[in-house]
């Protein structure tokens, strides 16, 4: 494993003593000399990318392995969801804007969803951040515009209209945070995402929300029933069951879900007690009524399987139940290496990335760290949801990435160093198209990809 002192985990790229106009003047400076094919330039080429992903493949579950290869051979957009290394190594070598912001790494269509505030409220914000990182804002938007295109594949959408419409998107990208730039600070920190802010935020950016509004709700109507009635008394409903011994355990499926051995039980147990001791005063003290009645191993999502992830069910005097899920932080795959901090482990690096990307995060949030390996913590079904994107017609296709974008904007302007991307995106006025010929141009490549990969 690599190290270097100042790796993805450096916040202190972001620090700036300057007003949000010389921030933007620096960022359209910085963009003058850029060229179109700098922004929109990739070769897509036929390529054996085994190697790429051997990288990562090597710190995972050697078992666990097939069941990741079937799951991302469903698609080319469930390929591009558990390859996120890939296309990494492919932006690391291609130009870069050289503005650095805390970015989700990950940020396709797929990792946006609703889950539940610390009071109860239902959110809707970006959910995966077990590649964020410090890094240029661009990877984010590009691995955005990709997903947006593999979608509209997916779902047979008129290629051309689509490509009209994603330049509208890094518009909307750009117009959002001249919005964040335009905001009290104070404003801009505590803004949550619930749906209605975020049909507001969509009214500053445009002349009329109310065909938006009424379009974006009935798009989201059936999954946020879902999303309200997912917690852990779903979770406890749906994944475990009470033995003729009387006791509740978690259901077996082998190999998504195995119990572990005892061994693994201790270790989980002991990372568990120091993550309560670290956690919270009202957490901690809530938690010190539970104990620990079962452990499981199980596997979730595409581009996680492979990875260390467990399902711990507690139980109280009254037999309430929690079901939290411990998951492994993997090192951060950059410049064809793999990263570890010197400060910081990927635990803690994933927990400060999502406080500080998502508008409001998971009570229960938290990390701990074993000899080998490191770990966050969060609830499990705290009122977590998804849109069904196999089911998008074009219209709510265009509200769903709409409202994606700015949410994606609004995490890029936590970092102080945001205003100078809207110079950047207002150097040119070919900028927005640019990006969107990227998608385009990376599109290929992702299709060559998964046809070699298939292929083998």
């Amino acid at each position: 494993m690599a190290r270097k002192p100042n790796s993805p985990y450096n916040f202190k790229n972001t620090d700036v003593a300057v007003d949000n106009d010389s921030l933007i003047q620096i960022g359209k400076n910085m963009g003058t000399n850029v060229s179109k094919t700098d922004i929109s330039g990739f070769p897509a080429e036929k390529r054996d990318v085994k190697q790429i992903m051997d990288v990562r493949n090597s710190l995972l579950i050697k078992d666990l392995l097939q069941t990741k290869r079937e799951r991302m051979s469903k698609s080319d957009f469930a390929f591009f969801r558990g390859t996120v290394d890939i296309m990494n190594y492919d932006l690391d070598k291609h130009p870069n804007s050289n503005i650095h912001v805390l970015i989700g790494g990950d940020a396709h269509l797929g990792n946006f969803g609703f889950y539940g505030s610390p009071e109860g409220q239902l959110l809707f914000d970006m959910n995966d951040f077990d590649e964020s990182r410090m890094g240029f804002w661009e990877y984010d938007l590009k691995r955005f515009l990709v997903s947006c295109l593999l979608v509209a594949k997916q779902q047979d959408l008129e290629m051309k209209k689509v490509n009209k419409f994603l330049i509208k998107v890094v518009d909307t990208y750009r117009d959002t945070l001249i919005h964040m730039s335009e905001l009290p600070a104070l404003q801009k920190f505590y803004l949550p995402s619930t749906l209605d802010n975020l049909t507001q935020i969509f009214g500053k950016l445009e002349e009329s929300s109310e065909s938006f509004e009424a379009s974006f709700d009935k798009l989201v109507q059936k999954s946020v029933k879902k999303a309200l009635r997912s917690d852990s008394n779903y979770a406890v409903k749906k994944y475990t069951e009470i033995r003729d011994d009387g006791t509740r355990r978690f259901i077996e499926n082998a190999p998504v879900t195995i119990h572990i051995n005892s061994a693994d039980y201790q270790k989980i147990t002991d990372g568990y007690l120091n993550y309560r001791s670290n956690s919270r005063s009202d957490v901690r003290l809530f938690l010190e009524d539970f104990h620990i009645i079962d452990i499981v191993r199980h596997s979730v999502g595409v581009g996680s399987v492979g990875t260390l992830c467990y399902l711990m069910l507690l139980e109280d005097a009254d037999n309430n139940h929690l079901v939290l899920q411990i998951k492994q932080a993997l090192p951060i795959y950059q410049d064809s290496n793999i990263y570890r901090s010197h400060h910081h482990t990927q635990g803690e690096n994933i927990v400060d990335s999502q406080l500080i990307l998502q508008s409001a995060s998971d009570t229960f949030l938290g990390y701990f760290d074993t000899d080998e390996h490191s770990f966050y913590v969060r609830q499990f079904k705290d009122m977590k949801g998804s849109i069904n994107l196999e089911k998008l017609d074009w219209s709510a296709y265009q509200d769903y990435i709409l409202i994606c974008v700015i949410l994606l904007a609004r995490a890029h302007s936590q970092s102080p160093t945001f205003p100078m991307i809207i110079g950047y995106l207002q150097s040119h006025d070919w900028m927005s198209k640019s990006f969107v010929d990227f998608a385009n141009n990376y599109l290929q490549q992702v299709e060559y990809d998964y046809e070699t990969f298939t292929e083998e």
